[in-house]
């Protein structure tokens, strides 16, 4: 890592002319796609292929199906999984015998998804983040450069609680690293403020959010517990291109982070164990903070940036 680290954080995807110039993006989907992605990887999958909608998944599957590869078919549309998928987005429901029985994986997202590859129009590097392995992230982020951008993918372009939060999260971590010796934006300081005030019970915080409340009316909340298991993770997926050009998502570090819970592994299935329950707190926040980002301070990606 060169120079004083520098972060910035856009709080929704859509946005693509606000985006600044970056070492590095961190994409935060907490619920539920970078959740997902991450337990895909923990579960020993080895490529995923991210893609903005239902139609552009089923051809790219066919592609791979006729180059001879069987990939998973997932994600959602506004929460549930579209008509021929194999699976949703929901972490609770993979498993290590879905994993096995395919090397790789095609999703598809409201918003995560979306985000991931407006990060990667930027032509930087890009990790996809959870709270699950949010310190991993960032150790890996810093090895890339120190200007460090983190696009929060949001809710139909608008800011999410929960994925703000999550950002505060890596913020903290190198805060505690490198004391205030950083730089920060405004809205890097707005997600660092509603981490640092969250109160002690993670769920809890979570579930102020709005599509927190989704998620449970339409029967996931299951996920919304799971998307809250912090720091557990070691594993960093990272996008790359493969041979055809599709954008590819691998991991590039890690494992489940065993000094950081108890974790078991059985051989025919991973499971984690319940987190600790946590002391209960009141939060501060009754309502998300409005935060309006001036174009003014911002620069057009380089296009022709190569990523490393």
């Amino acid at each position: 890592m060169q120079g004083l680290p520098e972060i910035d954080v856009i709080f929704a995807c859509g946005h693509e002319e606000y985006l600044p110039a970056v070492d590095v993006w961190i994409v935060i989907d907490v619920l539920r796609a970078t959740t997902v992605i991450t337990r895909w990887f923990e579960l020993g999958g080895t490529e995923l292929y991210p893609v903005k909608n239902p139609d552009d998944a089923k051809k790219l599957l066919a592609e791979l199906k006729e180059r001879g590869s069987s990939p998973l078919l997932m994600g959602e549309v506004n929460g549930i999984p579209p008509e021929g998928f194999d699976l949703g987005n929901s972490p609770v429901e993979l498993d290590y015998k879905i994993v096995q029985e395919h090397y790789c994986a095609v999703m598809s997202t409201t918003n995560g998804t979306v985000a991931l590859l407006e990060a990667e129009s930027s032509g930087s590097p890009v990790l996809a983040a959870s709270l699950r392995n949010a310190s991993a992230i960032l150790d890996y982020a810093l090895d890339l450069g120190s200007h460090i951008g983190i696009l929060c993918s949001g809710r139909k372009k608008k800011p999410c609680w929960e994925d703000i939060l999550c950002a505060g999260a890596i913020i903290d971590s190198l805060n505690n690293r490198s004391g205030e010796n950083f730089l920060m934006s405004d809205s890097a300081k707005i997600a660092l403020l509603l981490w640092q005030t969250r109160g002690d019970d993670l769920l809890a915080c979570v579930k102020k959010s709005g599509h927190a409340s989704f998620l449970e009316h339409i029967g996931y909340n299951d996920d919304i517990k799971f998307a809250c298991d912090y720091d557990i993770s070691t594993v960093v997926p990272m996008l790359f291109s493969d041979e055809q050009g599709h954008v590819i998502l691998r991991s590039v570090s890690g494992s489940l982070r065993p000094h950081a819970k108890e974790l078991k592994a059985v051989e025919d299935n991973t499971k984690l164990n319940e987190p600790e329950t946590p002391l209960k707190n009141s939060d501060p926040f009754e309502e998300l903070l409005h935060y309006t980002e001036d174009p003014t301070r911002h620069f057009f990606i380089h296009k022709s940036k190569e990523r490393r």
